[in-house]
């Protein structure tokens, strides 16, 4: 019998009686993921709030996005204080790098617990994020901190490990030959793209002649957009948990309604998320 792990600590339907899901959102690239969310507060401020973003440095293209939306926002120093982690292994320093990191967003988990003093609870956490997160703000947000990844997370190899998992999914997945690439929101733990799926966005088909920077634009679009925006509504309502039980690939069930999901959580057709092109 499966059972219930945690759940993000939300009353179900809370948002739909007037208390938004309170979202921070931690950015390093574009901002396509931080302007879904500023859109989705913009056009259900009774669900969904975003009253902060973090950046891990000053050139990401989501801070003006950001600052634009009129949003309080961090810029951090990550690279300066802790270096590359490619750089890192190659010079055998992996240790000293994961430490650095590891002191740094203990230092940002200790930032925001102070803002949450004065500015109340942010509920959950938004990775659009370029670093892999350790320490005590995984472990304060464990199981309401979710990432957006550009790749089928259920496709494992022989050894039940995700394919798929790192920097670069969709130009692997476009080297084995995939017809598709679809998008995979889950909440993270501590390992590299390892935590339980909450939904996959659809399916992007692979057209002639694309090139990795052209099919993961396309899919920011039509599967990361429609996963994200899946994903935070059902959190906003309550109804979202994580099982006990897990599946073959040793990450934990999600379970919708107290219903667990199959893995891969649910699964988002095409035609199943056309909101954001309503007036």
């Amino acid at each position: 019998m499966s059972g219930v792990d945690h759940a993000p600590r939300r009353a179900p339907g809370a948002a739909l009686r007037g208390a938004p899901l309170r979202v921070a959102v931690l950015v390093s690239a574009t901002g396509s993921n931080l302007r879904t969310l500023l859109d989705m507060a913009r056009r259900a401020p009774d669900m969904v709030d975003v009253p902060l973003v973090v950046a891990h440095g000053p050139h990401a293209p989501a801070v003006e996005v950001a600052r634009s939306a009129g949003v309080e926002t961090w810029v951090g120093d990550y690279d300066e204080k802790c270096g590359r982690r490619s750089e890192a292994a190659a010079a055998g320093r992996i240790a000293d790098y994961e430490a650095r990191a590891r002191e740094w967003h203990d230092r940002l988990d200790e930032r925001i617990e102070a803002w949450e003093r004065v500015n109340g609870r942010i509920d959950l956490v938004v990775l659009a994020y370029h670093r892999l997160i350790q320490g005590n703000l995984l472990a304060r947000y464990r199981h309401r901190m979710v990432n957006v990844h550009p790749a089928d997370l259920t496709v494992l190899t022989p050894d039940n490990r995700r394919m798929y998992v790192g920097t670069n999914p969709v130009a692997q997945a476009l080297a084995d030959g995939r017809r598709a690439t679809r998008t995979s929101c889950f909440f993270v733990t501590e390992g590299i793209d390892t935590g339980p799926i909450i939904c996959m966005g659809p399916q992007t088909p692979v057209c002639a002649d694309e090139t990795a920077k052209s099919q993961e634009l396309r899919q920011k679009a039509m599967s990361d957009r429609p996963a994200l925006r899946w994903a935070v509504e059902r959190l906003a309502e309550g109804r979202i948990s994580v099982s006990t039980r897990t599946h073959r690939d040793g990450s934990h069930a999600v379970m919708l309604d107290g219903q667990e999901l199959q893995f891969g959580g649910q699964s988002l057709a095409a035609h199943e998320d056309r909101r954001e092109d309503r007036p």
